[in-house]
């Protein structure tokens, strides 16, 4: 297969054949420090390959592939094993080797770093390694940093799994290591598949600053006949993922203010449970001006929307300046005078939200949810939300799929913050509202911008986030939900 990637580079993808073995073995080890040579990490450079790349290459050559250049070089490679009793029977037969080779480097010759990466290696390796699922074919994808691009590792991909699909194969899964941001992560989730489990490994922690992670990501092929993102079955005019799991994501009041504190949620958030996310973005904050007139903001809006993140409308104001003082429960003491939409007359809430679209056209952003601030709205809005095409809203305790009229039942995991005595009760309500709703197939957290400035929140949402993660979850924007 044959293509380019983005930055006009030729390449194609073919079967391995055997004289492609030592470019796979010098790749290997050429890259074997993230992404750079391992030398400084393990000078055995050929027992280093032979380790993680000969049980593919010489035990299962048939599902290997190579990533070729314009000119003929080979830039790339993914190696597989789909017959776990043949690679058992290679290991078998190689272990004992390369075990003698190395115990003789370790007593006669190795460098400490070298032995002190097979210490990691006979000590801590096995528990570095997240859990893989059984019966199930594996892969390793490698690229030298020249020829990295989505479309590169996504050519790759698509081959394998047509590859394994063919053969009947019906899961596959990879392990990755991912550092700093993760994009990895947040790449293989894109395209369908799903982390399942993630641990930090070690065995660079004096090479490295950052922290460095192996997860393994899985692709169930039974569940989706199609690749990556089209692999939703149709099933009544709606596409979903059997048995799938999702988390909910949103990230409420954006504005040109809380940009800062947004990116690093997000970030936060989606490094661990990858996916998508829905941005709340209000369109006047307060009166203080449009979004439009920050064109940073712009540029963060226009690259999450790149991204597949989902722009939503949040209000138009977000506060209620100018409307009647109603409810002193609703807008004093649950929002703090910012229920815009709360008992708001129609003809206004119209005149809003015509306003706020404006802006979505002239940006280019798809307007797909309207996210009432406080999720409070008087119940004729939905029939106007829907005239206008916007395919969900949302409460409190539910997402409203608005052109099927379905409330999908989920309570939102969110934070009040502003006082103390909030604070106190939201410490203590964050783990009743985790054993009630986190447990369900369906997960909502919805995050304010100053939220994880707080230490007891950070830490449970990062928890949180982990452990949906590793029993499965997605993130996934509220837009994705509902299949727009």
């Amino acid at each position: 297969m044959s293509a380019s990637d983005g930055g006009g580079r030729d390449f194609r993808v073919r079967p391995y054949r055997l004289e492609d073995r030592a470019a796979i073995r010098r790749i290997c080890a050429d890259t074997g420090f993230l992404g750079k040579p391992i030398d400084p990490v393990f000078e055995d450079r050929e027992l280093f390959a032979d380790f993680l790349t000969a049980p593919y290459t010489d035990g299962e050559p048939e599902n290997c592939f190579v990533l070729e250049g314009g000119t003929g070089v080979i830039e790339g490679y993914l190696t597989a094993s789909s017959d776990a009793g043949k690679r058992r029977r290679f290991l078998v037969r190689k272990l004992p080797l390369w075990l003698a080779r190395a115990v003789r480097g370790f007593f006669g010759g190795y460098r400490p770093a070298s032995r002190k990466y097979l210490c990691w290696l006979m000590v801590r390796g096995r528990k570095e390694t997240p859990p893989a699922p059984r019966d199930a074919a594996h892969f390793h994808v490698n690229l030298i940093p020249q020829a990295k691009s989505v479309q590169a590792v996504r050519s790759l991909i698509d081959t394998f799994l047509e590859a394994m699909r063919q053969k009947g194969v019906r899961c596959v899964y990879g392990q990755i290591v991912t550092r700093g941001d993760r994009r990895g992560e947040r790449m293989f989730a894109r395209y369908g598949f799903r982390v399942t489990g993630r641990t930090r490994v070690t065995k660079f922690t004096e090479h490295s600053p950052e922290q460095v992670h192996l997860c393994t990501v899985v692709k169930d092929l039974a569940e989706s006949p199609l690749l990556y993102g089209k692999d939703l079955h149709r099933q009544g005019g709606r596409r979903h993922g059997r048995g799938e799991r999702k988390l909910l994501l949103s990230l409420h009041d954006f504005h040109p203010g809380s940009r800062g504190p947004i990116q690093e949620q997000l970030k936060f958030c989606l490094q661990r449970c990858p996916g998508h996310a829905s941005i709340l973005v209000i369109p006047e904050y307060h009166h203080q001006g449009s979004v439009e007139s920050c064109p940073g903001s712009l540029r963060s809006l226009e690259q999450w929307q790149q991204e597949g993140h989902d722009l939503a409308i949040h209000g138009y104001f977000h506060d209620r300046v100018g409307l009647p003082k109603n409810s002193w429960f609703w807008t004093r003491v649950y929002t703090d005078q910012e229920a815009e939409f709360f008992r708001l007359e129609a003809g206004e809430a119209e005149s809003r939200m015509d306003r706020a679209l404006a802006i979505w056209r002239r940006q280019g952003w798809a307007a797909r949810g309207f996210v009432a601030p406080g999720w409070l709205y008087s119940d004729s809005l939905e029939s106007m939300l829907r005239r206008k095409g916007f395919a969900y809203t949302c409460r409190l305790t539910e997402v409203v799929h608005l052109a099927e009229g379905r409330r999908d039942r989920a309570w939102a995991g969110t934070y009040s913050l502003r006082s103390p005595w909030r604070q106190s009760l939201a410490r203590r309500w964050q783990p009743v509202w985790r054993a009630i709703w986190a447990n369900r197939p369906l997960v909502r957290l919805s995050l304010h911008p100053a939220d994880l400035g707080v230490s007891f929140v950070r830490n449970q949402v990062g928890a949180l986030l982990e452990e949906l993660s590793a029993r499965g979850y997605r993130s996934v924007s509220y837009a994705e939900h509902v299949q727009v």
